[in-house]
């Protein structure tokens, strides 16, 4: 008679919504018991220790001396861990880096969590844990999730600008999420989408969404007028405001829309909206953030394709102040 797998050993609260399960083709996972609706907690984790160095700097006496600290409980909870789901791992530095995630980047810290490392990923995820620092960590629903649905998380937040192949290869497996089936329509529009949100990312950041100022070698705006006019901030705020909406369509297209975003991009959208000074324009953006969708508001604000307006060079002339730019 087969032993119990490890991980149903695991200690889930009791409350949490999930179990953890066989998930197939990706060994173990996580899969609501009840439906659990968009914006509720998922799970809250403290984690089982945290070892304050960056994580490239961690070594394996670092670990060793934060397990050794360790209750017996807690040491008998950590040796359930294993590598793919099926055997003990033979480093422990790897037990690490597989079931460990950031708490603080400044200063640089990293905690071991038992619980919140057992959600797979997908490109298309209905959960996440937001960017917030500190600890514990919590996990949220990013959309509505049905009872017996197994519950993902995207492992990378850059992935929503690189396409199916340029996540596989950081991945270093096969993701069998619906935007990275080979061959099917929606993995096909998904690569055009991601391009196209990497691409409007530049326009109203002026750089890629790594901080890096784009090269002929690799080219995302392959305008160079349009590109030099991102990277100088001089994008009118017509455009600004049309980029804007029309990432916040293709976001939603995409299944990435979550109210995490739409908390951190929307008020810099009413922002841009505020800052119209031609009367025209004033009431095409005034109409067009008074629709009910984000389709819609962008169907209306595309009326000001072309436009200028009077309040431009002086937003162009603050935008560069604040990120220190020099002709």
């Amino acid at each position: 008679m087969s032993q119990p797998h490890p991980y149903r050993s695991l200690e889930v609260p009791s409350e949490a919504p999930f179990a953890l399960g066989p998930s197939q083709g990706k060994g173990w996972g996580a899969f609501a018991t009840r439906r659990i609706e968009r914006g509720a907690l998922i799970l809250r984790e403290k984690p089982l220790f945290v070892i304050r160095k960056p994580h490239e700097e961690i070594t394996e006496q670092d670990i060793w001396t934060a397990f050794e600290q360790l209750l017996p409980g807690e040491k008998e909870q950590f040796l359930y861990l294993r590598d793919n789901d099926s055997r003990p791992f033979v480093r422990i530095t790897d037990a690490f880096a597989e079931n460990s995630f950031s708490t603080s980047a400044h200063p640089p810290m990293r905690g071991m969590f038992l619980l919140q490392s057992r959600f797979d990923h997908s490109c298309v995820p209905n959960s996440k844990i937001p960017e917030t620092g500190g600890e514990p960590i919590a996990r949220f629903a990013t959309r509505t999730i049905e009872a017996g649905e197994e519950i993902t998380f995207c492992y990378a937040t850059a992935f929503m600008c690189k396409t199916r192949n340029e996540r596989l290869e950081e991945l270093r497996f096969v993701c069998h999420c619906k935007a990275c089936l080979p061959g099917t329509p929606f993995q096909q529009l998904s690569d055009l989408r991601r391009n196209l949100i990497r691409g409007l990312q530049y326009l109203t950041l002026g750089h890629d969404f790594n901080g890096v100022i784009q090269t002929s070698a690799s080219p995302i705006i392959f305008d160079s007028r349009l590109k030099q006019a991102a990277e100088s901030f001089s994008i009118p705020i017509s455009s600004r405001l049309i980029y804007n909406l029309l990432f916040m369509v293709l976001m939603e297209d995409e299944g990435l829309l979550d109210d995490f975003i739409i908390k951190r991009t929307a008020p810099s959208v009413v922002m841009t909206t505020t800052k119209f000074q031609t009367e025209s324009n004033v009431k095409i953006a005034r109409l067009a953030m008074a629709q009910d969708t984000w389709l819609g508001k962008f169907c209306v604000a595309f009326r000001l394709h072309g436009r200028r307006d009077v309040a431009d060079d002086a937003i162009a002339e603050q935008l560069r102040m604040l990120h220190g730019f020099s002709v």
